[in-house]
């Protein structure tokens, strides 16, 4: 069952941070998977060590957020993403990511909880709502899932996965296609084609997913000697809704520059760029062509049906499920795991 939750997050100081298990582990000089072995009565401490990480607790006040992660009934896992134009299960990428979710977790006795969070909110009162039975975290994207969202989740020990997004030097585990080599394959494709002016429309830089996509097309190009070329980069107009990829199609087209084919960020904004190009009685792919990224279900219906890459979108829902279902019942922590996910060129007619 999917849970529809939408809260409004307060903004909330700084100043009384929650003692975490990090710093019980730094104070008493121990690893965390010791106060972890500690906190569980799990064998395999010496008693001075035991001793001294017991000494510790007491002393900063640290209080466990939770002694018992076996699923139950009441608990359930939030799925935390950012506030959209339209809810993220309608997406045509985000809702196969969340159904491979949802039937994951059914699978392994827990409920989704859908969570939206304000572009100007801060975390802690979105956990505190269900203490007790909020068994893990989902941050699903980025935008709004930002460094100091998942600093402070971070912060309260909840065990907490990234999925479409990586943010550097912070330490979490996240699901994540491989979008540079994507774009790479489907941009080198291009280039093989015989096509040599490849314009790229951009998406907003707060989604690290769009940045890898274009670092992806620039190390293309870079490979095969083609220069990147300033007036065939356009950035993203507009908000997405219901024409993304129009506007910007429009703006390369008026510039007058030499254009053979178009890379798009996204299915989402090659459906824009296609219906730009027809309105401007150009060929595809005999005039220009032009690629996508996502394979959404409607990619394989346009007009022509669009070459595209494929990201293993289900797969990504349930495999980051099932990694977080590990953090939640496994009683000694565990490092950070970084999925990486393949992609695959998907070819079509628009090339």
């Amino acid at each position: 069952m999917l849970q529809w939750i939408n809260y409004g997050i307060e903004r909330v100081g700084m100043a009384r941070r929650k003692i975490t298990i990090k710093d019980v582990a730094l104070e008493a000089d121990v690893s965390v998977a010791s106060v972890s072995l500690y906190l569980n009565n799990k064998p395999g401490l010496a008693d001075e060590t035991r001793q001294r990480i017991g000494e510790t607790i007491t002393k900063l006040g640290y209080v466990p957020r939770r002694t018992n992660a076996t699923p139950n009934e009441a608990s359930f896992i939030g799925l935390l993403v950012e506030k959209m134009m339209l809810s993220a299960f309608f997406d045509m990428f985000y809702g196969e990511v969340i159904q491979g979710m949802e039937y994951r977790a059914r699978k392994l006795g827990y409920n989704i909880a859908l969570m939206q969070i304000e572009p100007d909110g801060e975390l802690p009162r979105l956990l505190a709502e269900h203490p007790g039975n909020l068994a893990g975290l989902v941050m699903l994207g980025g935008g709004g899932i930002n460094r100091e969202v998942v600093s402070q989740v971070l912060q309260e020990e909840l065990p907490a996965i990234l999925v479409d997004n990586a943010i550097p030097d912070i330490e979490i585990d996240a699901v994540m296609p491989d979008y540079v080599s994507g774009a790479y394959q489907v941009v080198r494709y291009l280039i093989e084609q015989g096509y040599r002016h490849i314009a790229c429309i951009r998406g907003p830089g707060k989604y690290q997913s769009l940045v890898q996509r274009f670092r992806g097309y620039c190390c293309a190009l870079i490979e095969a000697g083609l220069p990147l070329e300033p007036d065939l980069i356009q950035p993203s107009l507009s908000a997405g809704t219901p024409n993304k990829g129009y506007r910007e199609t429009k703006a390369l087209l008026e510039r007058g520059q030499p254009i053979d084919a178009i890379f798009c960020v996204s299915d989402r904004t090659a459906f824009g760029t296609l219906q730009a190009l027809k309105e401007a009685n150009l060929r595809i792919p005999d005039d220009i062509a032009v690629v996508g990224f996502d394979n959404v279900a409607q990619s394989g219906h346009t007009v022509p049906p669009l070459t595209t890459v494929d990201v293993p979108k289900q797969a990504m829902g349930e495999i980051a499920i099932q990694r977080l279902y590990s953090l939640m019942t496994e009683p000694i922590a565990m490092p950070p795991v970084q999925n990486l996910l393949y992609t695959s060129l998907v070819v079509r007619d628009s090339t």
